[in-house]
């Protein structure tokens, strides 16, 4: 991770430095945690400001801090405009002294599991970072660079846009080996204003490469040929179609063709045809990389599937747990009933509200609704507001509930006929409290 003397510090974001000059390795920006050695640096926003903490990140061990004001504090401080533009600049420059090749990965669905299985895959042979959690975005990305070791052979990184100029930003704070884009949807269309825009934004990830770099490509979705014509880079291209550099040949017993040579009989620890897709992109990533078939079988087959993404929570009195509760959008539903319509016997999809569709949320919730109509769902319970118009398209006897008690407790008194149960929603639903409550009133097997 970073590692400066707070003058070379001084020196390249342009900070005064007042106090001693020390050495940090590290950064922190949360004061509650281990800070031992770190630089503290004060982000502010609409809702905190760091500098009310210095103190504490102090009390927690960081040896100097980066404020836009000076502190009453014991501990050396570099001055500057503003915090996070002064990340985003140590960050750029700690990457760029690093040797790892960058791997960037950005898309409306699946960026993280592809990041986990990327990660996965250059682990089995090589040294190898990757984005903690979901800290894809612009205080996440400079956060992740700087967590890059020295001796990183690769270094993997998750880019998210909440705006539109969000992924050409943060391209801006890297050299890019390979850039990948594994799908686009409606999601977070309220942010954009058209699912025009999210393309474009999307493509920005393979619009700097050059030609010795190489962008990774969904085939399958329609803006495929878009895509390629915003890049210079190599273009590895992924999915079912039968062009495909990584094909995806068999659904059953996954196996895909890389090139000339195939992978056979990959058991992916997560369900889902879309999770095959993810694993085309996270090969093909690894094709441009020369990572060998075995390490990437390997890699595939004992990756860590992101928390709350297709969950095999156990079993509780004998009906099946699925906490797909991470987040929620049209096309991660229509995913999401795909995995439950491949069980056997009752299916009940748990529907929270999927947020940020702006205008056509309404829509995209009744599509929602005929879609798990449409591939035998058996049962279908909605909660929060827009969800309703899920329930109303599924069945003339809704069954809406407002929260997530009273819905926790019609579960539990009907559960034996729900069979299957797999929920899913957006995060602002908090899903993953239904799903502990469910667990804590009944012994999962």
């Amino acid at each position: 991770m970073i590692s400066m003397n707070l003058h070379q510090a001084a020196a390249v974001t342009g900070a005064t430095l007042v106090g001693k000059p020390a050495q940090f390795r590290g950064i922190c920006t949360d004061s509650r945690k281990d800070c031992t050695g770190k630089l503290f640096v004060a982000l502010k926003g609409e809702n905190f400001n760091g500098e009310d903490h210095c103190q504490s990140a102090i009390d927690n061990g960081a040896v100097a801090i980066l404020v836009s004001s000076a502190q009453e504090v014991e501990v050396p401080q570099l001055i500057c405009e503003e915090s996070l533009a002064a990340l985003s600049v140590l960050a750029k420059n700690w990457s760029n002294q690093c040797k790892a090749k960058v791997i960037a990965i950005t898309g409306s669905n699946g960026k993280t599991t592809v990041k986990n299985m990327i990660h996965s895959i250059l682990s089995v042979s090589n040294k190898c970072s990757a984005t903690l959690g979901n800290l894809n975005n612009e205080i996440g990305v400079p956060l992740t660079l700087c967590n890059i070791h020295k001796d990183d052979d690769y270094a993997v990184v998750e880019m998210g846009a909440a705006k539109l100029g969000d992924i050409l930003w943060l391209v801006s704070l890297v050299d890019i080996t390979t850039a990948a884009i594994t799908n686009v949807s409606e999601a977070h269309i309220g942010r954009f204003g058209s699912f025009e825009t999210i393309i474009k934004e999307k493509g920005q990830i393979v619009a700097k490469l050059n030609d010795k770099d190489f962008a990774v490509l969904p085939i399958d979705d329609e803006n495929y040929n878009y895509w390629t014509t915003l890049t210079n880079g190599k273009i590895l291209s992924f999915g079912t179609n039968q062009a495909a550099s990584i094909k995806i040949n068999d659904n059953q017993e996954f196996s895909l063709t890389v090139n000339d040579s195939k992978i056979n009989n990959i058991k992916l620890p997560v369900v889902g045809i879309h999770n095959q897709a993810n694993a085309a992109c996270a090969t093909a990533i690894a094709n441009s990389l020369d990572i060998n078939n075995d390490d990437i079988k390997k890699g595939l087959e004992t990756f860590n599937p992101p928390q709350g993404r297709l969950q095999f929570m156990g079993e509780i009195d004998g009906n099946i747990i699925i906490n797909d509760s991470y987040n929620a959008n049209p096309q991660s539903v229509k995913a999401a009933i795909d995995v439950l319509a491949s069980y056997d016997g009752n299916t009940t999809l748990i529907l929270g509200d999927m947020a940020e569709l702006g205008n056509d949320s309404l829509k995209h919730h009744q599509h929602v609704g005929e879609f798990a109509k449409q591939n035998k769902v058996t049962h279908l319970l909605t909660i929060g507001q827009d969800s309703k118009q899920a329930s109303l398209a599924f069945s003339d006897e809704t069954m809406h509930f407002t929260d997530i008690d009273s819905l926790k407790n019609h579960l539990l008194k009907s559960w034996n006929k729900y069979g299957t149960v797999l929920v899913k929603g957006s995060r602002s639903m908090h899903l993953e409290d239904l799903i502990d409550g469910l667990i804590k009133s009944e012994k999962v097997a």
